[in-house]
């Protein structure tokens, strides 16, 4: 009987130990989880962000215009076409003149944009300043976020 008690305390004495040890892990990895995923961001880290955005201000200069565009569009059913101007607006003290060899990198990315709208997404109302923004990112994109601040359309014609 008395070997009976003991086998039954040792078991006991196993099981409430791998119950610790199973509950220590458990609760390191909720900790783990909690830091690396759950945890919200530091404030200093935000805080770093904006002041590196306020110290980024790009002073407007100059406007460089292009030459007009003749694009397909991609409908599929019919042939349209769309006819854009567009003038860069450079960073102050980029010259105009020495965008001239540089405007194929701007006219290449406008090209590529605007060739795979189409006719119907064109004519949605707010469609012309969405594509006015999106060739602005594109384009000072392509022109490693210098020299351009951004695009104006001069002309937009679809037929």
């Amino acid at each position: 009987m008395a070997k009976k008690k003991k086998k039954a305390a040792d078991e006991e004495d196993e099981g409430g130990k791998s119950k610790g040890k199973m509950i220590a892990v458990g609760l390191v990895g909720l900790v783990a989880v909690y830091r690396f995923v759950l945890a919200p961001a530091p404030a200093e880290e935000a805080v770093d962000g904006i002041d590196d955005q306020a110290e980024r201000v790009i002073e407007e200069g100059e406007i460089f215009p292009m030459e007009e565009l003749v694009v397909n569009l991609t409908d599929q059913s019919e042939n349209r076409y769309l006819r854009v101007g567009l003038a860069l607006v450079l960073e102050a003290g980029v010259a105009p003149d020495s965008m001239e060899t540089e405007a194929p990198i701007a006219i290449d990315a406008a090209i590529d944009y605007l060739s795979a709208q189409s006719f119907a997404d064109l004519r949605e109302p707010g469609s012309k300043t969405e594509v006015r923004d999106e060739l602005s990112a594109l384009i000072r994109a392509a022109y490693d976020d210098e020299k351009v601040v951004r695009v104006l359309l001069t002309t937009f014609v679809m037929q």
